[in-house]
């Protein structure tokens, strides 16, 4: 079995840097475009964590032309949510063969794995592969140079939570996930097979919500865990009325467990955010808050209810990212007004 995983940035870069480095059998293909993907074909990738500092030479594609699919691959998409239905649609129709007959095609046969944030990716994978799988990623992974990527914990490189999405797992799908868990964990993840994975991305998301915080005011600011404690209020308050139950905090941390302990990484100074915010320090263009505080506000507008906090968010970060703006563009006291602003607003109109 061969894992396919594209995008090869902070999580897609790690789970196939550790794969490579640990696995028995068929090392994994990664698919890295631009200066990135440059640099892992000349150099191989370095990745770096509080333990170790290793180049791994790995295969390599920069896109789903020429890659010959066989029927016992495994794809997992590790892009950020605004770039996934574009990723779905190059690789499902991409031709898979048993050997050297061709036996359909991608979004018919193989399955694909979702490792993003937030709760959408799913549904628009749906749209593609017949058999989709959700992983809910714990993985403090940092990428901001080409070739380059940093995991901030060690011996563990992450944790995943993975199980089939919106159909009851199959016997061969068992099987898969069973092969999986113990390829994934002798390559340095924990991983936990749960038929209600998406309780735990619902729990992840609100985790999440602060990500545009750490892109608008910089990570580690003073002040930032008051106003990320008024967006998951919030978001708290839409689950609860659409029926959404989640795993506690206790059961998280019980999972995780001390694996997830953040230790610095050597010759590596100063504070790093998440992904939203080495997407925007990155100069990307854009970033992935429309399917995070995004998210709670269409839940909320599905129920006829609003979410005005998180929809101020998604939309500052928004305009960060497409301004070019950079990351701690905006101050603790700015966010705070604008957020106060809207939700008197809407207190008015009720």
């Amino acid at each position: 079995m061969r894992y396919v995983i594209i995008g090869a940035g902070a999580i897609g870069g790690v789970v196939a840097a550790r794969l490579a480095q640990h696995s028995t059998t068929n090392p994994p293909l990664l698919i890295a475009r631009g200066d990135h993907g440059d640099a892992i074909e000349a150099a191989g990738l370095r990745v770096r964590s509080p333990d170790d500092d290793t180049v791994i030479r790995l295969p390599l594609a920069s896109s789903a032309a020429g890659v010959h699919l066989q029927i016992d691959d495994v794809l997992v998409f590790a892009t950020k949510t605004q770039q996934v239905e574009q990723a779905l649609r190059e690789w499902a129709d991409q031709p898979v063969h048993d050997g050297r007959t061709f036996v359909g095609s991608a979004g018919a046969i193989l399955p694909a794995f979702t490792a993003l944030n937030g709760i959408e990716s799913e549904r628009i994978a749906l749209r593609h592969f017949a058999r989709v799988f959700a992983v809910c990623v714990w993985l403090p992974g940092v990428h901001l140079t080409p070739g380059e990527v940093v995991v901030r914990i060690a011996p563990s490189s992450g944790t995943f939570v993975v199980g089939r999405y919106a159909a009851e797992a199959t016997e061969a799908d068992r099987e898969l996930l069973a092969t999986l868990e113990a390829d994934w964990t002798g390559s340095t993840f924990q991983i936990f097979l749960a038929d209600d994975v998406m309780r735990w991305k619902h729990r992840k998301l609100l985790s999440n919500l602060g990500n545009a915080l750490q892109a608008l005011l910089g990570p580690a600011v003073e002040g930032t865990d008051d106003l990320r404690a008024r967006l998951e209020a919030e978001a708290v308050e839409i689950y609860t009325a659409a029926g959404i139950t989640w795993p506690t905090a206790d059961d998280e941390e019980a999972w995780r467990g001390d694996s997830f302990d953040v230790r610095p990484v050597p010759g590596l100074e100063g504070d790093f955010g998440g992904s939203s915010w080495q997407s925007i320090q990155r100069g990307t263009g854009s970033i992935e808050t429309d399917y995070l505080n995004g998210e709670i506000a269409l839940m909320a507008r599905l129920h006829g209810l609003e979410a005005p906090l998180n929809a101020e968010v998604q939309r500052l970060a928004r305009q960060a990212a497409g301004s070019g703006a950079g990351a701690a563009s905006m101050t603790v006291d700015q966010v705070s007004a604008a957020l106060d602003e809207v939700d008197h607003a809407s207190v008015s109109a009720d």
